[in-house]
């Protein structure tokens, strides 16, 4: 019975200790929808380049590159890409405002590559009217470089 007791103690102490894992601020590819319904595709650095403009956050759901299928590129994000090659950015998820986003690799924290909470697409009232049809999204907030937010602007 100690023995057990011991196990169960140790085994608690191992989990409080160990950083959950995460792929928070991996690289990733951008995806949009295949029209056949197949595996997305990737987004192209062209695209991306025509469509930014100035001040935009990027967000695609369903890259397989990350856990949450969620893959963001903000307005700071830079690339010396061509304009026929995927269009990267960073694994991301959704969050609670005023929650922590701590990278995969805690090097990340801190620094121009740190992220946090905030709104990346259109704004929660935007979002609620819209009744989840944003790709089941009903919350703007995601983890995310930067401080500004375009929110769907």
């Amino acid at each position: 019975m100690n023995r057990l007791l011991f196990a169960v103690a140790a085994l608690g102490i191992i989990a409080v200790g160990c950083k959950p894992p995460t792929d928070l601020n991996k690289s990733c590819t951008l995806v949009k929808r295949n029209p056949d319904g197949g595996t997305p595709l990737a987004i192209l650095e062209g695209e991306v380049r025509n469509a930014s403009g100035q001040n935009k956050d990027f967000i695609a759901v369903g890259s397989l590159d990350c856990e949450d299928l969620i893959c963001v590129r903000d307005s700071l994000f830079t690339s010396d890409a061509g304009a026929n090659e995927p269009a990267l950015g960073y694994c991301s998820r959704q969050c609670v405002q005023g929650s922590t986003c701590p990278s995969f690799d805690e090097a990340l924290d801190k620094g121009p590559k740190a992220l946090s909470c905030r709104a990346l697409v259109l704004s929660a009232e935007t979002l609620a009217a819209d009744g989840g049809l944003f790709a089941g999204i009903r919350d703007p907030f995601f983890c995310a470089r930067g401080t500004g937010a375009d929110a769907g602007m």
